[in-house]
């Protein structure tokens, strides 16, 4: 079998993903044509459903890019539905303890070392294939688990170290909503950004938020886990790069959409 996600962000940094929001084959498929390392199905925020499962994973038909999938939440069913369809890896979003990330575990893992649920589906080649992916189901299953509150961030030492987490994803927006204390607010800026991205990610770059993301890359260098971010622009995702981060995200398609439209359509 090929190297799994988490293995290759491992064994090199500098990983560039994007988002993907549709519900639509081809815009995926064009996606999957722009370069990225990897892409983030976002089934969380976005009108992407579990009905448009494995139609979707079509549009990727090399290892670059990863399909990665972010569930909708911390959840046994669809984090073991996931991986049966032969994603690469599963985004769990809201894990900020170590309880929700052994819940995750448990989806994303057979026994002994979790409780998934043998029927692997599409990603045993539809049974001609179950005996050489069970022999490495649980190496090939990439878990990410989705840091996005200070109390997480403050607890990253307990959560990465629970056995089966194979990487770590913050998530700054809500960890600077996290932060907020009664009647304060947040309000995002107009800055454009890279394609956009900008003006979703960039209210979140206060300097508490990003000593908490940092203070998460160190203690995830430490454990030898593999470290992401969201980033506002190419440039943000250099810097952390530079840090030692292995993977980051830039923009998605309706950024990248919008910003083509302006880029023609001068003054809309």
């Amino acid at each position: 079998m090929s190297h799994s996600f988490a293995q290759r962000l491992r064994e090199s940094s500098g990983w560039l993903g994007s988002w993907c929001t549709f519900a639509s084959f081809a815009s995926t498929e064009v996606m999957a044509q722009l370069g990225f390392d990897f892409l983030i199905l976002d089934l969380q925020h976005c009108e992407l459903t579990q009905a448009d499962f494995p139609a979707v994973l079509g549009a990727f038909r090399q290892e670059r890019p990863a399909a990665v999938v972010r569930a909708p939440a911390n959840e046994y069913h669809i984090i073991n539905w996931l991986f049966d369809q032969g994603v690469a890896a599963v985004l769990v979003p809201m894990v900020n303890s170590a309880e929700d990330a052994r819940r995750a575990v448990e989806a994303a893992k057979f026994p002994p070392l979790g409780r998934r649920s043998f029927g692997p589906y599409r990603a045993s080649h539809y049974s001609f294939r179950a005996r050489e992916y069970m022999a490495e189901a649980d190496q090939q299953a990439t878990l990410i688990v989705q840091i996005e509150s200070a109390q997480g961030a403050r607890e990253a030492g307990k959560i990465l170290a629970v056995p089966g987490v194979d990487a770590v994803f913050m998530g700054p927006n809500d960890l600077a909503f996290s932060l907020l204390k009664p009647g304060e607010s947040l309000a995002r800026p107009s800055g454009s950004g890279a394609a956009g991205a900008g003006q979703w990610t960039s209210f979140a770059r206060t300097p508490e938020v990003l000593e908490l993301c940092d203070q998460v890359r160190q203690e995830a260098m430490a454990a030898g886990i593999p470290f992401g971010m969201t980033a506002g622009s190419l440039e943000e995702a250099r810097h952390w790069f530079a840090k030692g981060a292995n993977f980051m995200t830039v923009g998605c398609d309706f950024l990248f959409l919008s910003a083509g439209a302006r880029e023609m359509l001068p003054g809309t």
